[in-house]
C-alpha cells in the first residue's frame, strides 16, 4: 500500500486548478481511497464553492429527463415551467398521441366505403378524441402531477385551460391530417370541428363540479347515441349540416360563459 499523501502546496494547487493534468489525475485517483487527503483538500476549498457544486450535481441528478413533448414545447419557446406542467399530462405524451392518430387514420380509411357509413364513423370519432384527452389532462385521479400542479405558481383554472388548449390543438392537428385523406374532401374534412369544440367545452364546464373523466363519459355517450339514433335506417349527415353546426356553436358559447362564471370552482 502506498504511503504517499498530498502536502499543503499540492492540495492548494489542485483546489484552484493549477496542478498539471498528470499529477491531478493521480491526486483524483488517490483521493478515492484516502480520507486524510480528502480532509486536507476540503480545507483548501471555500464552503460556498462546495455548496454550489453540490447543488448543481443534485439538480442534475434529481431533475427528471424531459419527455419528447416537453422538449418540443421548449423548442417552440414555451417557458420551461409551463412546458413541464403541460408535458406531465398523459394525453400529451407520445403513446396517447400515437394511439389517437392510429384511431383517426383507421376511421379515415373506413370513410373510403361506397356508402356514408365510413364517413359518418370518422365524423363521430374525431370530436371524441380531444374530449378523451381533456378527461385525463387534469384532475386528482387523472393527472400524475396533480400535487405538483397545486404547488406550481399557476391557478388550477389556468393550468386546466392550458392543458385543454394543448390537447385540443394536438388532437385537431391529427384529425385535420386524417381529414385530408377523406375521399372527395370538401366540407366533410372539417365538419367535426364545431362538434369537437362543443363537446370539449361542455366537458370542461361540467368538470367544475365533477370528475373530468365522468364528465367526458357523460358527454360522449349522448353524442354517440344521438348519431346512432339519427342514422338507424340509413347513414345521414344531418347532424353535421348547417343547423347542427349552429347548435354546436351555441353549446360552445354557453359552455365558455359557464367556464368563466365558475372558474373559481377549479381552485
Amino acid at each position: 500500500m502506498s504511503t504517499w499523501h498530498m502536502d499543503d502546496g499540492m492540495a492548494a494547487a489542485y483546489a484552484v486548478g493549477e496542478l498539471p493534468a498528470t499529477p491531478a489525475a493521480s491526486v483524483e485517483a488517490h483521493l478515492l481511497a484516502c480520507a486524510r487527503c480528502r480532509a486536507l483538500l476540503a480545507a483548501q476549498v471555500p464552503k460556498a464553492r462546495l455548496d454550489r457544486v453540490w447543488d448543481e450535481i443534485a439538480d442534475t441528478v434529481d431533475a427528471p429527463a424531459p419527455r419528447p413533448v416537453e422538449r418540443l414545447l421548449r423548442t417552440l419557446g414555451v417557458p420551461e415551467s409551463t412546458a413541464r406542467l403541460l408535458g406531465a399530462a398523459a394525453s400529451l405524451r407520445l403513446p396517447w398521441l400515437a394511439a389517437s392518430a392510429v384511431a383517426l387514420f383507421f376511421a379515415a380509411l373506413a370513410s373510403g366505403e361506397t356508402t356514408r357509413w365510413g364517413l359518418l364513423t370518422f365524423l363521430t370519432l374525431a370530436p371524441i378524441v380531444p374530449v378523451a384527452g381533456v378527461a385525463v389532462a387534469f384532475g386528482r385521479d387523472g393527472d400524475p402531477a396533480y400535487e405538483i400542479g397545486l404547488a406550481a405558481p399557476y391557478s388550477m383554472f389556468r393550468l386546466m385551460l392550458m392543458r385543454a388548449a394543448a390537447v385540443l390543438a394536438s388532437s385537431s392537428v391529427l384529425a385535420l391530417a386524417a381529414g385530408l385523406s377523406l375521399p372527395g374532401g370538401g366540407w366533410t374534412a372539417a365538419a367535426w370541428l364545431l362538434p369537437s369544440l362543443a363537446l370539449t367545452s361542455l366537458t370542461l364546464a361540467l368538470s367544475s363540479r365533477y370528475d373530468p373523466r365522468r364528465c367526458a363519459v357523460a358527454v360522449t355517450v349522448p353524442w354517440v347515441a344521438a348519431v346512432v339514433a339519427t342514422n338507424v335506417r340509413a347513414p345521414d349527415l344531418v347532424m353535421f349540416g348547417s343547423a347542427g353546426q349552429a347548435g354546436y356553436l351555441a353549446v360552445t358559447v354557453v359552455s365558455v360563459v359557464l367556464l368563466a362564471v365558475r372558474r373559481r370552482e377549479f381552485s
